[in-house]
């Protein structure tokens, strides 16, 4: 597999996006403009979690031949971990219910829930990438 079947850029991307929005959250002084960056950063870490599960989705097909009727959101998960792409698939699964939950009833209490999970999901989701751009370079 080469980077040409897998692009992993949009992954590192939207990372680098969410460190950098949660930096800035922790920096600001004003209230009102920290509920503009909080929303900012629960959208990116939307993004980064939608871009990492389909990446996943992918190099299982491209790498071990596996077919859409297999790849259900938990199977994509459990795979990745018994592939050692990622640490824990329940955490994964959590990622991607919290970023349903935003979409269909957006509260207070959810965002600060998603915004007490950035950190992990930047850690996370950096290991994947990192697991996954040392397999293409090696291919």
């Amino acid at each position: 597999m080469n980077n040409t079947e897998l692009d992993i850029s949009r992954l590192l991307s939207c990372i680098e996006s969410l460190k950098k929005c949660y930096q800035d959250l922790k920096e600001v002084t004003d209230s009102k403009f920290q509920e503009y960056v909080e929303d900012a950063c629960i959208k990116r870490f939307e993004y980064t979690v939608e871009i990492s599960w389909k990446i996943m989705k992918r190099f299982l097909k491209l790498q071990y031949g596996k077919i859409d009727k297999e790849l259900t959101m938990n199977n994509i998960f459990r795979l990745m971990e018994g592939y050692e792409f990622i640490s824990s698939w329940e955490k994964w699964r959590d990622y991607y219910n919290k970023i349903n939950d935003t979409s269909h009833e957006y509260n207070q209490n959810k965002a600060k829930i998603i915004l007490n999970s950035i950190e992990d999901l930047i850690a996370d989701s950096q290991y994947l990438y990192d697991k996954l751009n040392k397999v293409i370079k090696n291919d």
